[in-house]
């Protein structure tokens, strides 16, 4: 948690994360690999040894990416994900940590994966759910509506719906492994929600986290990423499985024919 809390400005990103990175590193994915929104890639830092190529839409992003990311990626690119052309068969492994839910035009992203995807080769992503929307702090529609707008995920999507959208894109294997209960999404929206009064640069969490990264003293920072460390781990330690799942690990493979 405490590794994370190092990569996020805001304690409820480190806090989702978390479970991301134990279900992340519970499989193994072969080589080549492409990764599709990449960041500056210090979350798949925490997951990955090495990655064949990435890309992402933000021009900082992959700027900052190249400066701390180190040899992480060998080939590291500034593109949308829906400009992206790969050449039939060519990746073991094509992933996106938290990024689909996020991407126009989705049915043709996955079509495009597919292609890339080499024969026995896999998608391996992370997305949140519908679900999550039963789960959140206030129990309004619009709340719901507001913070889906606030997160812009424009594809929210329940487990039958990915599922038919791989189907549809060429996939014929698919598997669903829960990250993230009911419980621990409403704790993740009542810490995050603040962060997000505001606009952009301007919002709350980024405000916040700029002061901290610039105006605390190194000790302050060190003592209060240990103090936010535990209180998150517990909270995450405290959850349970009995709560339906509100984000998913999906795997997804393209058949040996």
């Amino acid at each position: 948690m405490t590794a994370t809390l190092r990569v996020y400005r805001w304690p409820s990103q480190a806090f989702w994360r978390y479970f991301e990175i134990q279900v992340l590193r519970q499989i193994s994915c072969e080589r080549p690999i492409l990764e599709i929104g990449c960041g500056d890639g210090r979350f798949s830092s925490l997951v990955f040894d090495e990655i064949d190529e990435a890309i992402d839409v933000n021009p900082r992003s992959v700027e900052k990416c190249r400066k701390v990311s180190g040899r992480l990626y060998r080939r590291l690119r500034c593109l949308d994900a829906r400009d992206l052309k790969l050449q039939d068969r060519g990746f073991a492994t094509v992933y996106a940590n938290c990024v689909l839910e996020h991407v126009p035009q989705i049915r043709d992203v996955l079509a495009g994966c597919f292609r890339g995807l080499r024969l026995g080769g896999k998608l391996v992503i992370t997305v949140p759910l519908l679900r999550m929307n039963d789960h959140l702090l206030l129990p309004w529609n619009w709340y719901a509506a507001l913070r889906q707008r606030q997160l812009s995920h424009i594809n929210l999507f329940t487990e039958e719906d990915w599922e038919r959208a791989l189907r549809c894109a060429g996939f014929s294997q698919i598997e669903f492994r829960p990250y993230l209960s009911g419980r621990a999404c409403r704790f993740w929206d009542a810490i995050d929600s603040p962060g997000c009064i505001g606009f952009g640069r301007y919002r709350m969490a980024t405000g916040l986290g700029m002061l901290a990264k610039n105006f605390l003293p190194a000790r302050i920072k060190t003592w209060l990423l240990a103090r936010l460390g535990n209180w998150l781990s517990g909270k995450a330690e405290a959850d349970v499985d009995k709560y339906p799942p509100c984000a998913a690990l999906v795997i997804a493979r393209k058949d040996v024919q």
